[in-house]
Order: C-alpha cells, then sequence, then structure tokens
C-alpha cells in the first residue's frame, strides 16, 4: 500500500510565527532548527500511523519554503522523502498518481484572513468564488483529481474545520486552538505526535470509506487570494487560468505565480544545469 505525506509547517504545535528567512543572526537559525525539529517529530508520528495501518511505501514530500525543512537523519525509517528546492520542482505535489491508496497532511493552516487561526494564507478561488481552497484542501482536490483519498489532516481547529467540511469523514489530529494570526494554545510535542500518529493509522485504515475529494468541473478557473503580509485578499494572477484537466490548469495557474515562476527551472542561486543534461 501506498501514502503520499505532504507536509507544510505552519500548522505544528508551538509553531506561531512565519519563518524569518531574511535574519542571519544565531538565535534566528536556532529558532528555524527548533522549529524543523517539532516538523521532523510529526512527521515521523505520521510515518508511524500509515506504517501501522499497512503502508509499505509512504514519500514524505517536505513541501515548505525551501523544502528543506525536516531533519532527514531523525525522520522514522520506512519512508522515502522529496525535498530540495520546492520552488523548482515541476509539479507542487510531485510523484502522486492514481498508484496511491491515501494523502495524509501534516503541519496545515487555513486560508487567508480565516477568523482565529494560526498563520493563515493562501487561498485559492476556483470557478469564480464557487470553492475556496486553502493549500491543505487543495492538496485534497489535486489528490481526488487522481482518484486518492484524502484522509488525515493535521494542523489548529480552523484548518480541521474546512477540512471536515470538503471531507466530513477525514481523520484529523488539532494539535493547537489559536486564539489570532500570531498566538495560540498548543499541546506538547509528545501529545501532538500521539495525536498524529494515532489519526494517521485510523485514517489510512478507512480510506476506502473516505473516498477522494473532487472539486466541481470540468471547466476549471483557478485563481489565487493572498497580499504579501497576508493580511487581505488580492488576486495574484492578472487574469483566472481555465480548462478541462484540473492537474494541468493547476500547474498553469501556480507557474504564474509570484512564489513559483521559477517552477520547473534548471536554474538555481545563479547556475543553470543545461536543459539536455537535466537529471
Amino acid at each position: 500500500m501506498k501514502v503520499y505525506i505532504q507536509t507544510d509547517i505552519e500548522g505544528v504545535a508551538g509553531v506561531l510565527s512565519f519563518e524569518d528567512r531574511v535574519s542571519k543572526s544565531q538565535e534566528n537559525l536556532l529558532h528555524r532548527h527548533r522549529m524543523y525539529r517539532l516538523l521532523t517529530g510529526e512527521v515521523s508520528a505520521a510515518v508511524r500511523g500509515a506504517k501501522a495501518a499497512g503502508a509499505d511505501v509512504i514519500y514524505v514530500n517536505d513541501s515548505h519554503g525551501s523544502g528543506y525543512n525536516i531533519f532527514f537523519e531523525e525522520l522514522e525509517p520506512g519512508c522515502e522523502i522529496i525535498h530540495g528546492r520546492a520552488s523548482r520542482h515541476a509539479t507542487w505535489l510531485p510523484f502522486l498518481d492514481k498508484t496511491f491508496d491515501a494523502l495524509v497532511c501534516v503541519g496545515m493552516h487555513a486560508m487567508t484572513c480565516t477568523p482565529r487561526a494560526n498563520l493563515p494564507h493562501s487561498k485559492w478561488e476556483v470557478n469564480g468564488g464557487q470553492v475556496y481552497l486553502s493549500e491543505c484542501t487543495m492538496a485534497f482536490a489535486l489528490a481526488g483529481y487522481h482518484g486518492v483519498p484524502s484522509v488525515f489532516v493535521s494542523g489548529d481547529q480552523a484548518i480541521v474545520a474546512e477540512a471536515r467540511e470538503k471531507v466530513p469523514d477525514v481523520r484529523a489530529a488539532i494539535v493547537k486552538e489559536a486564539m489570532h494570526p500570531f498566538a495560540a494554545r498548543s499541546v506538547l510535542p509528545g501529545e501532538a505526535q500521539r495525536r498524529i500518529e494515532a489519526g494517521v493509522r485510523e485514517g489510512v485504515a478507512a480510506r476506502r470509506s473516505i473516498g477522494p475529494y473532487k472539486v466541481p468541473g470540468p471547466p476549471y478557473r483557478l485563481n489565487i487570494l493572498d497580499s504579501p503580509d497576508h493580511a487581505s485578499e488580492q488576486r495574484c494572477l492578472e487574469e483566472d487560468v481555465t480548462g478541462d484537466d484540473f492537474q494541468e490548469v493547476f500547474d498553469r495557474a501556480i507557474r504564474c505565480s509570484p512564489w513559483s515562476r521559477k517552477r520547473g527551472s534548471q536554474e538555481v542561486d545563479g547556475y543553470r544545469y543545461p536543459d539536455n543534461q537535466a537529471p
């Protein structure tokens, strides 16, 4: 059985502020590494839960920011990890296809401007507002397009509520109760990991009764709502991206976004790998 684990960091217990990728101070470096260790613990718990439910192939997608946030050598054995320069991957969820049996989402956050949510940002507008999706439920939609059920989510109470609105039977672990965007009441790491392991085990076991999440269509029309400070909703794309293949429409839309315009490029740190030699 194959399980795909999609990860982010804003929904991890104990993470209460956006990552500062500018400051070079020792204090900031230590703080970031501390948050990466908390993420690694929660992802390891998800791997344990998937293995307990019978998964023998587990892919972990390190999808936050740089795509290099999970402490590789500390991760629970029995999985493979997709990591490194996530903004250059050809697609947002590499390798996810119809051969997988379940999608698991760890460390998720609510969509931008969600009340009483910790670190909300990003909001996908589908078909002119027929549906709105967070990064988490967009992962649900992409998995569902390939016939893969989304069986588990962890994060604060706001993202769990949205996930259950889209997939009522999804299993969940609320690991923090958000008070506002930059404060929450978090459970301790051991309890967060216990909830995640148990929820993933139950969700993967129940995958056939949960079923894939499908957005209305075709046709599909996508745009992204967000702002530089995540405090308001602004359209990030000048025009909606449209088409009949949901995966292809999503891939075109995200390549147009301000943070993903080099998606699929071989250019990194000023060096461009020749296209005919690209791995």
